[in-house]
């Protein structure tokens, strides 16, 4: 019997252990819905045992060691249960497809459950769908094609989804669906009119495995789609970044320092040149690379900057440093724009207090940068207070380097910035960021 088995449904063995070893490389790229296409492949082999069942009471195999009355009772439940499957596995291909938040989607399932109330009725005797007569002939009844056209309503259905769904695609991708599709329809045709039988159960395998190879393509190639926007986005953020942190405001009042020390103290304008070369090289490098680099680094950008404006003397600006966590690492300029708005937006003319902390906990590392607030206090200061794409931007590439997050807590005694960014997910974007090297 299982050599019986093996013999009459050995080609359609082989596809489905082919789908279910591509199914097997392609897991690390998680497809969606292979669970549905082993749900099919499940569906798949109970319908080939149940056929295997009525070819043998058929055909009389001695190997059932039956009598004929119980030959024609096996035979008429295996053909029920076959037949109420078949529907269910073209149905499953139609919900791998409908997307999730189509509301009518449960509505695709009404010609398969049809179509079982139909077939199930053979098991009480009925000869609406089909009869198995005595001397073991079968008979289709009078609504015996309800298989045949909910098969087909499947088929119509997978290509006019296909069709809608998947319509911006080159035609050799929709090329597949329409081989599918030609191939099920012919089948069932061939089969309808008793013209070729015996091939359902193939014919079904080998449009899983295409339909398989179908979506995988589509998903693969909306995964690179996804990777270069990532990378466009990237490198808008890197333009910004350069455009928004370069200031031209600041470079000019920095050159204007150093014009004014070169002429009374040329030992601090060496140093103020040296600064605002270490100034540039930081904003410059941090567009060149999407690497991220230590905090110590971080930090030491920031006090560059501070530097050169503290070379301005008309603005009295302290700095406190609580720094008790500093084995991390994080985008570059990502604390900077931060200290640059604090001083820009929190710290009046009269001078003010800058406070920059950082500390671990379980999941993460926090970083806080805190002014006092002196400007905004200040009635003749009209500068927007804490506004600029800069924030925005410095928000917007914490999440996509490191999966960071940006709050800023404003009041009027001075507003502080909170940078928290995940131990874990810095880890599997840090390895990430190896394995592509």
């Amino acid at each position: 019997m299982i050599l019986a088995y093996f013999s009459s449904n050995y080609a359609t063995l082989l596809i489905i252990s082919a789908i279910v070893v591509i199914i097997f490389v392609n897991k690390k790229y998680n497809i969606p819905a292979t669970d549905l296409f082993f749900m099919e492949i499940a569906l798949l082999l109970i319908i080939t045992v149940f056929d295997n069942v009525q070819s043998l009471c058929e055909n009389n195999d001695p190997c059932l060691m039956l009598d004929m009355e119980a030959r024609v009772r096996l035979r008429n439940i295996s053909a029920a249960i076959s037949f109420i499957l078949r529907p269910f596995v073209i149905m499953i291909e139609v919900l791998i497809i409908i997307p999730s938040e189509v509301k009518l989607k449960p509505l695709a399932a009404i010609p398969a459950v049809l179509n079982l109330m139909i077939y199930s009725t053979a098991f009480t005797g009925s000869k609406i769908a089909y009869t198995i007569s005595e001397d073991n002939h079968f008979r289709r009844g009078p609504l015996g094609t309800a298989i045949f056209f909910s098969q087909l309503f499947y088929v119509v259905l997978l290509f006019i989804i296909s069709v809608k769904y998947f319509r911006k695609l080159t035609s050799g991708k929709n090329a597949i669906v329409i081989l599918v599709i030609t191939q099920t329809a012919a089948t069932a045709f061939l089969e309808y009119e008793n013209l070729l039988t015996g091939y359902s159960n193939f014919v079904t395998a080998l449009a899983i495995l295409e339909y398989y190879i179908y979506l995988s393509v589509i998903y693969q190639e909306d995964m690179r789609n996804t990777i270069t926007q990532k990378d466009i986005d990237l490198e808008k953020e890197k333009m910004l970044l350069l455009r928004n942190q370069i200031h031209p405001h600041f470079i000019y009042n920095s050159l204007s320092i150093i014009r004014s020390l070169a002429k009374r103290d040329s030992e601090r304008a060496v140093n103020c040149i040296d600064n605002f070369s270490d100034y540039l090289k930081a904003h410059i490098g941090a567009i060149e690379t999407d690497d991220l680099v230590p905090f110590e680094k971080e930090l030491n950008n920031i006090k560059v900057y501070l530097d050169l404006v503290r070379a301005d003397k008309t603005k009295k600006l302290e700095v406190l440093y609580d720094l008790k966590a500093a084995d991390f690492t994080l985008p570059p300029l990502s604390l900077e724009p931060l200290v640059e708005n604090a001083v820009n937006h929190g710290i009046s003319r009269e001078g003010g207090t800058i406070t920059i902390c950082s500390y671990e906990t379980d999941g993460s590392y926090v970083i806080t940068v805190a002014d006092n607030g002196t400007a905004r206090n200040s009635p003749s200061d009209d500068m927007p207070f804490h506004m600029g794409v800069g924030i925005e931007n410095t928000r917007k590439r914490l999440e996509l380097q490191c999966g960071g997050s940006l709050n800023m807590d404003m009041r009027s005694s001075g507003t502080t910035v909170t940078v928290t960014l995940p131990k874990a997910e810095r880890v599997v974007m840090n390895e990430g960021t190896d394995s592509g090297r």
